[in-house]
């Protein structure tokens, strides 16, 4: 079922990270001695999130992601966390948990700017999300090697 609702979603889902945060991110990368100063790096310049950082223990950059009425979308009449912070559009009307499959497309959404760093196989997946209960979404990028470095 993981697979096949993320495929059925994906596909139908409007959201589209910016060209211009994706350009950003690629020059801060080859400007950046390491991963760790990267994230810092796109942290302090706001590319992208709410806050971005990376664990070296887990070997992942986590990015904690803008509340949905923070940035102009939500749902207001559902006045629950849901409806206040989840972007997605198929589930912030809703007031149950769901599980946290769900918010694979939230986390595809960054593919475009992870993909040209890490390779198309780098994994992103969610850390924490709101539909699953969680306070905010957290997102975790998991490097295995870098490209090109």
């Amino acid at each position: 079922m993981y697979e096949t609702h993320y495929y059925t979603i994906h596909k139908a889902c409007p959201c589209k990270i910016g060209e211009e945060a994706v350009r950003k991110a690629i020059k801060l990368f080859h400007n950046s001695s390491d991963i760790a100063i990267f994230a810092n790096e796109m942290e302090q310049q706001r590319i992208i999130g709410k806050r971005i950082w990376y664990d070296e223990n887990e070997n992942a950059i986590f990015i904690t992601k803008i509340y949905a009425c923070d940035s102009g979308g939500g749902c207001p009449e559902n006045k629950t966390l849901i409806g206040e912070r989840c972007h997605c559009d198929h589930y912030n009307h809703s007031r149950e948990k769901q599980p946290m499959y769900y918010c694979k497309c939230g986390a595809e959404f960054y593919r475009p700017m992870f993909a040209p760093l890490f390779g198309e196989s780098v994994l992103i997946e969610p850390y924490k999300t709101i539909l699953a209960g969680d306070d905010e979404c957290i997102l975790a990028i998991r490097i295995d090697k870098l490209e090109g470095r």
